[in-house]
């Protein structure tokens, strides 16, 4: 079967980092880590293990970040245990086509997306397991890389089949639709994101980044609280006119006119230092970043009130330099976001996102905007990376009709 995948192997990886410099896109030439080709179809490693084939997966930052090896070496998840061949694509339907004979929690021919991605004591069946698993916070796994796990070639969302263990599926609701059904795990996020400080009644919510996940984060907030007011900040007026349409309150432009429209929007001042060091006395309750690199990051400190939270939920393997003194001038609590877990409530996050997609609580019509054949790979990445042109919010690869 075909599939996209990434191989970390040394000179691979340092070869690209040499021609990054002289274009990104030499991320897709031969010697470069990203690989698109023919694999051995997956197999089931046990007992305990499902085959499933894709339906559609949806295209994440976190797909690009791999391709593009945009991985800091000095980043903390460098140094973190990881695997030889990461297979791409988390945000997957798809349908069980064979199923382990100790496997009860789905069966054949039900729906299923991908709840655990990179390796935990779920898939390598730790006993006991480490205390983060043990919590439900399997992407905090403190076991990951202490053995290799039983099967390295798993396939991937961008390959036709995928295996995986009986703890990774999460069985879809039959009322969602396959749309519906590939934003559930980017939906998953968003929970885990506001969960992290759910806003109270009337409390000024701010989400930095309109997309994929931050028009998700903005339309949870307001699904479990509906009574506090959003406003999101977007680059593009396309990005601008969904955020409206999935329930902010108020849309703020990425421009040099940010401050004053977040101060006009909280009733905080607005205060011009030297050098056009802007900054608020007061501002919103929280902040959830959902672009996460060191811009966004400093806006979100600066645009919180005093005592205020900042949510971290949008992710970069680059960090640069970051003015943090907010955090202790202002007493700001700051807290990061992986993915999602068990929340405190005792439900997943992947249950109460399917909840908020099936009862149209959360309506992600108009969010799918462009649809590949895994062929085209190419073309998806670049209506990513060029969202300006292409007016691209959620791009899925399709892989069609199921076929023999």
């Amino acid at each position: 079967m075909k599939a996209l995948y990434v191989d970390f192997n040394l000179s691979r990886v340092v070869a690209l980092t040499l021609a990054k410099r002289v274009s990104r896109r030499l991320a897709f030439a031969p010697f470069a880590p990203l690989r698109f080709g023919e694999v051995l179809e997956p197999v089931l490693p046990g007992p305990r293990w499902i085959k499933v084939r894709n339906r559609m997966c949806g295209l994440c930052a976190s797909d690009i970040h791999f391709a593009f090896m945009d991985i800091d070496v000095g980043s903390f998840p460098a140094a973190a245990p990881g695997v030889p061949r990461k297979y791409l694509g988390h945000e997957l339907v798809g349908e069980v086509v064979e199923a382990g004979s100790e496997v009860d929690s789905v069966a054949v021919g039900d729906r299923v997306a991908m709840r655990i991605d990179w390796p935990s004591c779920f898939q390598l069946e730790t006993s006991p397991p480490c205390r983060r698993c043990a919590a439900g916070s399997y992407m905090l796994c403190e076991n990951v890389g202490l053995r290799p796990p039983p099967v390295v070639d798993t396939g991937g969302g961008f390959s036709r089949f995928v295996v995986m263990h009986r703890s990774q599926p999460f069985r879809i609701p039959p009322g969602l639709t396959d749309d519906q059904a590939v934003l559930l795990e980017p939906t998953a996020v968003a929970v885990h994101t506001v969960m992290k400080r759910l806003p109270a009644p009337g409390e000024k919510v701010l989400v930095i980044g309109s997309g994929t996940i931050g028009l998700l984060t903005a339309a949870v907030a307001k699904a479990l609280e509906p009574d506090c007011r959003v406003s999101c900040v977007a680059r593009y007026p396309f990005q601008a006119g969904q955020a409206a349409r999935m329930g902010a309150d108020r849309v703020l432009e990425e421009r040099e006119g940010l401050y004053r429209q977040a101060a006009e929007a909280t009733g905080a001042r607005y205060i011009e230092g030297a050098f056009g060091n802007r900054i608020l006395l007061g501002g919103f309750d929280v902040v959830y970043d959902s672009v996460g690199n060191d811009r966004s990051l400093r806006d979100a400190l600066r645009l919180v009130r005093a005592g205020g939270a900042v949510v971290l939920a949008g992710i970069t393997f680059q960090p640069g330099r970051l003015d943090y003194s907010p955090v202790w001038h202002q007493e700001v609590s700051v807290v990061g976001v992986n993915s999602h877990a068990m929340e405190s409530t005792g439900e997943s996050s992947f249950a109460i996102a399917a909840h908020l997609l099936s009862k149209n609580v959360v309506r992600v019509e108009g969010m799918v905007t462009h649809r590949f054949p895994l062929e085209q790979y190419r073309r998806a990445i670049e209506a990513f990376c060029d969202k300006g042109r292409s007016r691209a919010i959620k791009i899925v690869i399709d892989h069609g009709p199921a076929r023999s």
